[in-house]
């Protein structure tokens, strides 16, 4: 058994099981033992299983249209995907993970690490299950925790503990393995199974180094690690082997970009129809701006037609602008974004996807006006009154109660999502209501 010393970090990953399917069957406890995928845009291919659809063997990614008959054979379900509802039960794991008093690191919508330090090593086994109980009980949502002394080790526990779930019962604790069985393990860890290291990376490690097992990794030279492959590598090779090089970061990370990005549920041959989409995603992107409180200084736009269809004929483009003065004024925004894609735009195309990109982000409280007096104080705080008032009417009456024309009002264009469950908690019109 490995034995911690006071000072030995100790890093534990909360990773939710199958979370976009658990998150559907919270309100359907009846579907528990049944298929479940989830679909994504369009409803056309399955980003999310539950255990029994992957018993099926349906993999990620699959076009729904060549599982649908083998789910209805075995009564399974298929949902449309309902961001709203997982970000808000993200959200709610998220805090209770908090509420134990221990620094955490929000990973992804679905993942978590805990930096575990302070807490009495021989009660961490008890304490992670106590962990899972609080979660299950109090969002419906089944977790795996995985233990060890740096994040590495944390993944790699996680991943053992879902392979394994008889066994470890949902809490995998390194710290508590003998170096015999570490070892094992090990040993039978595909390099590219290792947590950022990936399939490129492998390569290079069987190519130039002749490593290929986890084992391998973290009995490398790092230092010539570091020389051939570069430092990220040198630091996986030594979190393998308990020395935390990378801890934990409980400060959210300042967003770089935003992309909003859908394809159209069916391809569009005309201009207004493409400049009314990129309208739409422009508003949908200054509103998530806005929401963070920030600004954006460039605009870049692109559109598509579909790569999969080999019998059309093929085209994709994109345009950028730098804007004078940093804003997330929806009207501005949409006036660069149409007059850049209609630079771009060639008729007798068939277009599938258009797409709008946000970048260099800065504070909104943060402004610069120029030497030469183009830039307005009084106009500013307008266009901010503005906007806050349209944010304000819509997140009290529902999403795009008021919208600009630009939009359109009729968009047949607009993703569909016909297997959507209800937004149970995040829209008032679609609570949960007893029959």
């Amino acid at each position: 058994m490995m034995q911690p010393t006071a000072n030995t970090r100790v890093i534990a990953l909360i990773d939710c099981d199958n979370f976009y399917a658990s998150c559907e069957l919270v309100w359907r406890r009846e579907l528990q033992t049944r298929p479940v995928v989830v679909l994504g845009s369009n409803d056309r291919c399955v980003i999310a299983r539950n255990r029994f659809a992957k018993a099926l063997g349906i993999p990620m990614g699959q076009p729904y249209a060549r599982c649908r008959a083998l789910l209805q054979r075995h009564h399974g379900v298929a949902f449309s995907a309902n961001f709203p509802l997982y970000q808000d039960m993200s959200n709610r794991i998220m805090r209770l993970l908090a509420s134990f008093g221990y620094p955490v690191e929000i990973h992804s919508i679905d993942e978590a690490f805990l930096d575990l330090s302070m807490f009495p090593h021989q009660k961490l086994t008890a304490l992670a299950h106590a962990i899972r109980q609080r979660l299950l009980q109090w969002t419906g949502i089944a977790v795996t925790c995985g233990i060890g002394a740096s994040k590495v080790q944390a993944k790699l526990a996680c991943e053992y503990g879902k392979s394994n779930p008889q066994q470890c019962h949902g809490v995998c604790n390194l710290l508590e393995w003998s170096p015999q069985n570490l070892e094992t393990l090990l040993t039978h860890t595909l390099a590219e199974d290792v947590w950022g290291i990936g399939q490129r990376y492998a390569s290079r490690l069987q190519r130039e180094l002749g490593i290929l097992t986890a084992r391998g990794l973290r009995d490398a030279d790092h230092l010539h690690l570091r020389h051939v492959l570069g430092v990220s590598i040198q630091r996986i090779a030594l979190e393998l082997r308990g020395i935390c090089c990378l801890p934990i970061i409980t400060a959210s990370k300042p967003r770089q970009t935003i992309m909003v990005a859908l394809s159209f549920a069916h391809p569009i041959t005309n201009r207004p129809s493409c400049l009314q989409a990129i309208a739409c995603y422009v508003a949908l992107a200054a509103h998530k701006l806005r929401r963070q409180q920030l600004h954006t200084a460039h605009l870049s736009v692109f559109l598509s037609t579909n790569p999969f269809d080999a019998q059309a004929p093929q085209y994709v483009n994109s345009a950028a602008h730098t804007l004078p003065f940093p804003t997330s004024f929806t009207p501005e925004l949409i006036q660069v974004a149409q007059s850049l894609l209609s630079s771009i735009y060639r008729p007798g195309y068939a277009y599938k996807k258009v797409g709008v990109l946000l970048s260099d982000l800065r504070p909104q409280h943060v402004l610069q006006p120029d030497l030469f007096q183009q830039f307005s104080w009084e106009e500013q705080a307008r266009r901010a009154r503005l906007m806050a008032i349209v944010d304000l009417v819509n997140a009290h009456l529902g999403q795009s109660t008021l919208f600009w024309g630009a939009q359109g009002l009729h968009r047949p264009w607009f993703p569909h999502a016909a297997l959507r469950s209800p937004r149970a908690t995040t829209n008032w019109q679609e609570l949960l209501a007893l029959d």
